[in-house]
C-alpha cells in the first residue's frame, strides 16, 4: 500500500505557535531553503515522490527553490500565501490568499496547483464554506480537517478517511484528504507528522502506521524547520518551546525509518479515484 507524503514548506518563523509578526520576517533569518533541499536529497535516496504544500511568500522569494522541487518530480501544493490561520481571515480574504498562493506557484512551475492545506490545519468547522471557495477557487482538493482536537485546530467528528464534504446542502467535488489518527479505546491519536511524530518513538509510530493501514493509507506530514537542529531560537512559554523545538534531532532519523519501512506516494493519486464517501459534517 502506498501511503501519502507530504511536506509543508515554510520557514521557521513562520509557525503560528511562534507567533511571529509578518511585518517582523525580514529581521530573521531563512533557512527554509537548505532544510527542503535536504528533505529533497532524503527523498531522493529512496526514490520516493511527495506533495510540497509552499506557503506563496517562500515561493516569491526563492522561485529556484520551487522549480527544483518540480525537477525532481514532486507535487507542489498550495499553503497559502503568509501561514495566516484560516479562522483569523474573512471570506474575502480567504479567498485573495488562496487565488494569489495558487497563481503564484502555477507561474512559477507551470503546472496546475490541485492541492491546498491551510495552515496548522485552520479551517473549523463552523467555516466549512471555506471548502466551497477553495472549489470555486479552481482547487481538487483539500488537506485542511484535523479529525482530532487541538488548540489550534481539529475536530473528533471531522472523518478520518478522505471523503466528499456536504457543505450547505452541496455535496462538493473538491476531496477532503485528512492527517492521520489511529483510534485507540474510542480516543483518536495523531503520530505520523509534525510535533506527534517527533514526540513518538519511532516503533510505536512504525506500529501505528502497520495498524492504520490494515484499513486505510496514512499520511505523514513533515515541516522543513523540524530537520534544522541550529534554527534559531525566540523565548516563547514553555509549552510553546516545548511542541515547537521539541526533539527535533530526531526529525531525519524517524522520517528515514519511515521510508525504510513503508512505501510512499504523492497525495495527487488520491484525485484518481472518485468513490469515496460524501459526508455532511
Amino acid at each position: 500500500m502506498n501511503n501519502l507524503l507530504s511536506v509543508d514548506v515554510e520557514d521557521w518563523y513562520h509557525a503560528n505557535a511562534l507567533d511571529i509578526p509578518i511585518s517582523q520576517w525580514g529581521t530573521y533569518e531563512s533557512r527554509v531553503v537548505g532544510n527542503t533541499k535536504r528533505i529533497i536529497e532524503l527523498f531522493e535516496k529512496y526514490e520516493v515522490k511527495a506533495t510540497f504544500f509552499v506557503l506563496g511568500c517562500v515561493a516569491e522569494q526563492h522561485p529556484g527553490l520551487i522549480k527544483e522541487i518540480v525537477s525532481h518530480g514532486h507535487e507542489v501544493a498550495s499553503h497559502g500565501r503568509y501561514h495566516q490561520l484560516v479562522y483569523t481571515l474573512t471570506e474575502e480574504q480567504f479567498r485573495e490568499d488562496v487565488r494569489k498562493s495558487k497563481a503564484i506557484l502555477e507561474d512559477i512551475t507551470g503546472k496546475q496547483v490541485s492541492l491546498y492545506r491551510a495552515p496548522s490545519w485552520s479551517i473549523k468547522l463552523d467555516q466549512l464554506n471555506r471548502l466551497t471557495i477553495l472549489q470555486e477557487e479552481g482547487y481538487l482538493g483539500d488537506s485542511s480537517l484535523q479529525p482530532f482536537w487541538t488548540p489550534l485546530s481539529g475536530n473528533n467528528k471531522s472523518p478520518m478517511e478522505p471523503f466528499y464534504p456536504i457543505v450547505n446542502g452541496e455535496r462538493l467535488s473538491l476531496l477532503e484528504i485528512p492527517p492521520t489518527v489511529i483510534n485507540v479505546a474510542g480516543l483518536r491519536l495523531p503520530f505520523a507528522g509534525g510535533f506527534y511524530l517527533r514526540f513518538f518513538p519511532s516503533f510505536l509510530v512504525k506500529q501505528a502506521m502497520r495498524l492504520v493501514n490494515l484499513q486505510r493509507k496514512g499520511l505523514v506530514y513533515i515541516h522543513p524547520w523540524e530537520f534544522d537542529v541550529n534554527m534559531p531560537r525566540v523565548e516563547k512559554s514553555a509549552l510553546v518551546k516545548f511542541i515547537h523545538y521539541n526533539n527535533i534531532a530526531s526529525t531525519e532519523t524517524k522520517l528515514e525509518k519511515m521510508l525504510q519501512n513503508f512505501h510512499f506516494g504523492p497525495m495527487n493519486v488520491c484525485l484518481e479515484k472518485t468513490d469515496y464517501h460524501s459526508v455532511r459534517l
